[in-house]
């Protein structure tokens, strides 16, 4: 028989979590025709060599939004054996939007996911006002990995209520208009809708998300709206997931929708001890046998992002900080001068320890400083510069950032830190791997590789996971969750979205800096190594790191259950 594609001598990892066993994989008209023994040619064959071929990595945690309109191949996750993503997370996007808001709603972005404001109103084609007008323009001008969309919330509510979707709940005739809008989203195949409820998450000047006013009664709108189409899911923040309110608020999603929730997220944190996180787990398990399914996500990696004063999203949480956010450089150095803000911002520090590094200034370091006389400074933690000056860390922080024209870079390690907390968060039941954060943060850091890191670190070098259960949970773990029924396994009938690599090698290699954003500016990317090929749809995306054209991705639309 002659197939579109024959992949010979390859150890099948199928995805499943059962033993890796040898054999072929057939591929005809984008699907899996035939596994194991298998005769005949093909178009094109592939010897694996002996590598690995395993299921697509899924990745549910993206914010290509943006980044889809200028690099359609999704850099950096297409180069780690991703071939599904999931976008829209957090309540924040590019849709809907009317066209003299597009501006407006990109501080969102900027204040949430750290993408430079010039590059998103140049880089973005912004050729939609409507969320399904935004998906038919994706899929008319293609994309090389499958891709899902979720609907923003903080978009949603600001294209219906306006300006003071910032400072208010919506009002009756507001919350069926979004209702409505939602409706289309989802007949046009939207993924679900997503929503924050973070205090580090902030709008244009500091404002509230807008998401972060919702009242319950829109939110259970959007929830009947999937419940009566019986299809999607819900992303959330919450503000606090482990509190008896936040558990509340996940319950009435999954209670209102009757579909999946997933929340972010079980890390590492400062003045969170194991502890909490395994009840927040052993207080979903009632839930789930209920028919609830709520799971949180986990990251396998430690979280280090870079930051300057001019972007300060470090500090975003705090209320004293909210007058710095989108403004010019000249109105950010006279509050930081100011004696009044100082105080505010110690008095803060000293009674609320909102802030993402949670008041560790042993965490926060100075990686860049270009004056002569701060070089000594670098690779100090605040709390050392603090201590060599003098100074409180707050004013230590202040002065030397006003020094270097807000320009000094400073990196924050409190995430995921303890790699030994890290493996037990792992081997908790019922999370999925998620939290990428692929597409968002471009100067801060880069999460892309996460399937790349966790084969290397987590299965390879520890031992925490072996190869099948690795390969299980990056990808029929996710399809399963997400009802992607044709996805995550390595069998007769499934698409052939496939990455064969060699888990001797396969890493993610150290971030780089290259300036190929909109503009020329820069990001931080991470490159692969040990991933041969990557399959799209049975096209072959990537061979040997090298791009072999075309755009196979198809939009993923949520599919009702039977």
């Amino acid at each position: 028989m002659s197939y579109d594609l024959l992949i010979r001598d390859a150890r099948i990892c199928d995805g499943s979590g059962a033993p890796i066993y040898s054999g072929s994989i057939a591929v005809e008209a984008g699907r899996i025709a035939a596994v194991g023994d298998i005769s005949g040619t093909a178009r094109r064959e592939i010897s694996a060599d002996g590598l690995i071929a395993a299921p697509g990595f899924i990745d549910i945690h993206t914010h290509y939004d943006a980044q889809i309109s200028w690099d359609p191949l999704l850099t950096c996750s297409s180069w780690h054996g991703v071939t599904s993503v999931l976008m829209g997370n957090c309540g924040v996007g590019v849709a809907p939007v009317r066209p003299r808001e597009q501006s407006a709603m990109a501080w969102d972005l900027v204040n949430v996911e750290a993408l430079p404001h010039d590059v998103l109103m140049n880089g973005v084609s912004w050729e939609w006002e409507t969320f399904p007008e935004y998906m038919a323009t994706i899929e008319r001008h293609g994309v090389a990995l499958n891709t899902g969309f979720l609907v923003p919330l903080s978009a949603l509510r600001f294209y219906v209520i306006g300006d003071e979707a910032a400072e208010r709940a919506a009002t009756a005739e507001e919350t069926a208009r979004m209702a409505a809008l939602f409706r289309d989203a989802m007949h046009a195949g939207a993924y679900g809708f997503s929503l924050s409820l973070a205090p580090q998450h902030i709008g244009f000047q500091g404002r509230p998300l807008a998401s972060r006013m919702a009242s319950r009664e829109e939110l259970g709108a959007l929830c009947r709206v999937m419940r009566e189409l019986g299809r999607g899911l819900i992303e959330i923040l919450p503000s606090r997931a482990a509190s008896a309110d936040g558990l509340d608020l996940l319950v009435f999603l999954a209670e209102q929708s009757q579909r999946p929730v997933t929340f972010l997220a079980i890390l590492d944190l400062p003045g969170t001890p194991l502890k909490t996180h395994q009840d927040t787990i052993d207080r979903l398990k009632p839930l789930l046998a209920r028919g609830l399914k709520i799971i949180p996500q986990v990251t396998p990696r430690p979280i280090q992002q870079y930051y300057t004063l001019r972007d300060p999203f470090i500090f975003a949480a705090l209320d004293s900080w909210k007058p710095v956010f989108n403004r010019s450089a000249e109105d950010q150095k006279a509050q930081f001068r100011s004696d009044a803000f100082r105080q505010a911002f110690k008095d803060e520090m000293k009674h609320d320890r909102k802030a993402v590094f949670r008041g560790r200034w042993d965490r926060v370091c100075v990686v860049r400083a270009e004056k002569e006389h701060n070089q000594r400074f670098l690779n100090k933690s605040i709390e050392e510069i603090a201590t060599m000056l003098h100074k409180s860390p707050e004013d230590a922080i202040l002065d030397l950032g006003l020094d270097e024209d807000l320009a000094m870079g400073i990196t924050m390690s409190v995430i995921n830190v303890n790699k030994d907390i890290v493996e037990q968060i792992l081997r908790m039941p019922n999370t999925l791997v998620g939290l990428s954060d692929a597409g968002a943060h471009v100067a801060q850091h880069c999460d892309a590789g996460l399937p790349s890191y966790l084969l290397a670190e987590w299965v390879r070098e520890r031992g925490t996971l072996t190869l099948e259960n690795g390969v299980r949970r990056l990808s029929s773990e996710i399809a399963d969750f997400m009802d992607l029924s044709s996805k995550g396994r390595i069998e007769p009938g499934k698409d052939a979205d496939l990455v064969i690599f060699d888990p001797d090698r396969i890493k993610a290699l150290p971030p780089e800096w290259v300036n190929d954003l909109p503009g020329k500016q820069p990001r931080l990317i991470e490159r692969s190594d040990g991933i041969e090929y990557t399959i799209v749809g049975g096209d072959v995306l990537f061979a040997h790191n090298e791009y072999q054209g075309g755009m196979p991705g198809k939009v993923l639309r949520a599919r009702t259950m039977d």
